[in-house]
């Protein structure tokens, strides 16, 4: 049933109304025989090579990322785990991981990662034992799902080579979408905990409901009002947004089951008598990845702008332990649209769409997050921490992008001086800044709100045949580069009558 309507009905055992009611309170246990079974078929049936997904990306044997695990195969009966180097043409199936690296105890050993000094020890071999749980459980159901390589990042990135890594990083596009499945810990947040544990309390929905029976026997059921929307560590982390949305295939150890995702099926428990589940926007459409598809959703110039707005919006809500990964950790979302849309991502904006891009915004709840213009130029929203918001779309713009490169922007747009507006059209401008306290922010450049103009980017619809303006609040910070510190909405714009447009360029992101 749908969200709003009582969809989940779970009763005890032993309840008077347990003959009439067969759903029963769902304890976990992911990682039993039943679930690895009905896992199993699920990959069978979307990789059938005679009658596959249609929409699932699929290589019977794809080319290995140069490192795996190689973890033994299936039928071993004392299989090892090691490190493989592979050549560039080698070809074989392999499972990736996502999972929460975690902040580890003081007191606990560091874990076993790939470093210069390691690596031939681990191509020779790795005790099972000197892993971490997370990855110990990985290896474990990549073997009960009948496959030999695994791909995880702490041990198939050189963690102490800066070089490696950003070549790593670079691939990660095509790591986890050529992937034969992705196995998600979803449950766990903190790789020394493990994904396979059982939860000794089980589950069951929100509203308890008392129905008398026969013989003055009163029977128990619970019910939930809608679909159940899992709280899982793992989509708290900024990384692993890309890895879910460019997987063709997941499957999710949850917090009560094992979940099965695919390009073709929607968010589902591998039983088939398990929960209906919330479906969240982790998976690109397929016909974002399909150049011959129809005209569907993600093809459209629209649809393709609402799917990186809201891209935008799900992954700077997530977490991430490094803030120097802002644009990294995306990369592999980016590099994939920049060969499909045939358009150039600049710090996180699209160069097609470049001035409705610029109208993000923070909500007022995370404006005390600072700037960081070493990571980007202040017009990106690369530059800040915390969530980014979009709302809605500029109809028509009024500026124009005369150049945009790495290293410059430069726009043609009207603008006006906060001081040169009047008192009585003043009130119809809503000025929403960056930062929680702008002016301590104009202080350090020795200026004062009084310097800050206004930058009409277009118009936008306010209302039924009404129409708006959306800008930027900037300044000059010397030498006639301007410095972006808020959004701004026009309700009148009739202040813009008679303003000519002008020339201004965007200071470039700090390099030092």
């Amino acid at each position: 049933m749908k969200s709003g309507k009582l969809q989940s009905d779970k009763i005890c055992a032993d309840d008077a109304i347990a003959e009439i009611v067969c759903q029963r309170p769902l304890r976990r246990n992911v990682g039993n025989s039943n679930a690895f079974t009905a896992a199993r078929a699920l990959i069978k049936k979307c990789m059938n090579p005679k009658n596959p997904h249609k929409h699932c990306q699929y290589s019977r044997d794809t080319v290995l990322p140069l490192r795996v695990l190689d973890v033994g195969q299936p039928e071993d009966s004392h299989p090892t785990v090691k490190l493989r180097i592979n050549d560039m043409d080698t070809r074989a199936q392999y499972l990736a991981l996502s999972y929460c690296w975690g902040k580890q105890p003081d007191s606990a050993a560091k874990p076993l990662q790939l470093q210069r000094d390691n690596l031939r020890q681990l191509v020779a071999g790795i005790k099972l034992e000197s892993l971490q749980q997370s990855i110990q459980d990985a290896i474990f159901a990549t073997r009960k799902l009948g496959f030999r390589y695994l791909w995880v990042d702490a041990l198939c990135i050189i963690q102490d080579c800066a070089k490696d890594k950003e070549t790593e990083i670079s691939r990660m596009a095509s790591i986890y979408k050529n992937a034969s499945v992705t196995i998600a810990a979803s449950s766990s947040e903190n790789a020394a905990h493990g994904f396979l544990t059982q939860k000794k309390q089980p589950y069951c929905p929100d509203y308890e409901v008392h129905i008398p029976m026969a013989h003055n026997v009163i029977g128990t059921v619970y019910f939930s009002t809608g679909p159940y929307e899992p709280d899982h560590p793992l989509d708290k982390r900024g990384w692993t947004l890309q890895e879910f949305m460019l997987s063709s295939r997941m499957l999710i150890f949850s917090d009560y089951e094992l979940l099965w995702q695919c390009k073709e099926m929607d968010l589902r428990s591998v039983s088939a008598r398990g929960l209906e589940y919330l479906q969240p926007l982790e998976s690109l459409p397929w016909t974002v990845f399909d150049n011959d598809a129809e005209p569907f959703f993600g093809n459209l110039e629209v649809d393709k702008l609402y799917l990186w707005k809201t891209i935008v919006q799900q992954y700077t809500d997530r977490d991430l332990t490094d803030p120097g990964d802002k644009l990294n950790a995306v990369m592999g979302i980016t590099s994939e649209l920049e060969t499909l849309w045939r358009d150039i991502n600049i710090y996180g904006l699209w160069k097609k769409w470049f001035i409705d891009l610029l109208a993000w915004h923070k909500p007022d709840i995370e404006r005390e997050k600072g700037r960081n213009l070493k990571r980007a130029p202040s017009w990106s929203w690369a530059s800040m921490d915390g969530v980014i918001i979009y709302e809605g779309a500029i109809t028509t713009e009024d500026a124009v992008v005369k150049s945009l490169t790495i290293q410059t922007a430069v726009l043609t747009c009207r603008m006006l001086k906060v001081n040169e507006v009047k008192k009585e059209k003043a009130k119809t401008i809503v000025e929403g800044t960056d930062l929680a306290d702008p002016d301590a922010e104009l202080q350090e450049m020795g200026l004062s709100f009084d310097d800050v103009e206004y930058l009409l980017l277009g118009t936008v619809q306010i209302g039924a045949g009404t129409e708006g303006g959306k800008g930027l609040l900037v300044v000059d910070v010397g030498g006639g580069f301007y410095r972006r510190i808020g959004l701004v909405n026009f309700k009148d714009m009739m202040i813009w009558e008679g303003v000519k447009r002008r020339d201004i360029t965007f200071e470039a992101r700090i390099n030092n």
